[in-house]
């Protein structure tokens, strides 16, 4: 073993990114074993509607945690974290309440597919999304701690108990489905829970804190809702304009590339979040270096992904999970660049606030969104073809997005070098 890699394997970063991705991997692991059964038991058409349902609650968790969670790492004192933490759990439960109502409405009037979901669904939306927010927050939180060894326990938990309840439920049609996808979503909250608990926190002091952080609701959510959008929003579009069956086809995509990103990039950005928020206060200047060493070690390893997926995609695809899912081999290939850019991109993104310039951010957020609904007033030929359209479009965005990025992280070791 070289010197540089023998001091990587010892630095504490590379080692908070082991724990993560320890948990992770075995998460993944547990996914990959299942998706050729998963995609046996369940039909395209099942899987579009699963699709449709974590798109929701995606974008929908944004806003209701109104992106506090992230200001609980940022926060100056540990005090004040605390009562992010707290202030924001409550919040989160009401406003989880009201996108009810909004899914309903969307259910309702079959907006982008989702009149084929019966009534029951808005009952497990509200499920999904408390458990999504909460444990948002009290991740953001064991990130603060650096309790990292907790979040990677966690990841597995979840991942088993929603392949389990998939493929128990599967009987059920696209309503094990979802079923599975919230009891997942349940799962692992008690060990998160269980580091929160020991801390104290008074109500006005939870209230004085989420004032004091407003900028995150008022600056970042929208930025993060735009964002939000974007990333859940391919799956919606393609039904709506190809159908049920290309809807799945990409869900089934989307989720075998994010295994990697999840698995890597997940790791690498919530450990990377928590080291850079404590250089910021403790030595700023050397954010910038931190920050460029980390963005170009995962654009090697997202192009050597991004060229295994586009090289074997659709021939793997096709003998793990069978021949109706030829086409979402298909949709991998055309994937394989936008997903090589997200994994550069992605894991470094969360600087963007601890910075006061995240407005910023809204003209690449605008901009990856009006790409995702290219299929919308762009006709493809097809669904794959268009795929390919957006993916390009979407990596050059990426490209552009880093150097927001880079601009941001100047700024902040600049701005707050001077004031040391």
């Amino acid at each position: 073993m070289t010197p540089l890699w023998k001091g990587m394997a010892r630095s504490n970063f590379f080692q908070s990114v082991t724990k993560v991705a320890g948990g992770t991997a075995l998460a993944q692991g547990i996914g990959v074993l299942a998706s050729p059964i998963i995609a046996r038991l369940y039909t395209p058409e099942d899987m579009s509607l699963w699709g449709l349902f974590v798109s929701f609650v995606g974008v929908a968790s944004v806003v209701t945690t109104l992106r506090y969670e992230v200001a609980v790492v940022a926060a100056r004192t540990e005090e004040e974290a605390r009562c992010l933490a707290v202030g924001s759990l409550v919040v989160s439960g009401g406003l989880s309440v009201l996108a009810v109502g909004v899914f309903e409405f969307l259910r309702q009037k079959n907006i982008f597919g989702y009149g084929l979901f019966h009534p029951w669904a808005s009952l497990l939306v509200g499920l999904a999304l408390v458990a999504t927010s909460w444990a948002m927050i009290l991740r953001y939180f064991a990130i603060r701690l650096g309790a990292f060894h907790i979040i990677g326990r966690v990841t597995v938990f979840q991942a088993l108990w929603r392949i389990v309840a998939q493929v128990g439920l599967s009987f059920l049609g696209p309503v094990g489905l979802v079923l599975g996808e919230v009891a997942g979503r349940w799962a692992g909250l008690r060990s998160l829970w269980r580091g929160f608990a020991q801390t104290v926190a008074s109500w006005r002091n939870a209230w004085s804190a989420l004032w004091d952080y407003r900028r995150y609701p008022f600056v970042q959510l929208p930025s993060s809702i735009v964002d939000t959008v974007a990333l859940m929003a391919p799956v919606p579009v393609f039904t709506f304009v190809f159908g049920t069956a290309a809807g799945g086809g990409l869900a089934l995509a989307q989720r075998v590339v994010g295994l990697p990103i999840a698995l890597i990039g997940g790791s690498v950005a919530d450990v990377f979040y928590g080291r850079a928020a404590e250089l910021l206060r403790a030595r700023p200047r050397a954010l910038l270096a931190f920050f460029l060493t980390t963005s170009w070690l995962m654009l090697v390893l997202g192009f050597a992904l991004g060229f295994a997926m586009w090289a074997m995609g659709p021939w793997i695809t096709v003998k793990v999970f069978g021949p109706r899912w030829e086409e979402a081999g298909l949709m991998l290939q055309a994937m394989a660049p936008w997903m090589a850019a997200q994994m550069a991109v992605s894991p470094v993104s969360r600087v963007v606030f601890l910075s006061p310039y995240s407005w910023l951010k809204l003209v690449y957020d605008f901009s990856a969104l009006l790409a995702v609904s290219l299929p919308l007033w762009c006709r493809a030929d097809s669904a794959v073809h268009a795929l390919f359209l957006v993916a390009r479009v979407q990596a050059a965005l990426y490209a552009l997005y880093y150097l927001v990025l880079l601009f941001i992280v100047i700024k902040l070791g600049s701005h707050q070098g001077e004031k040391r």
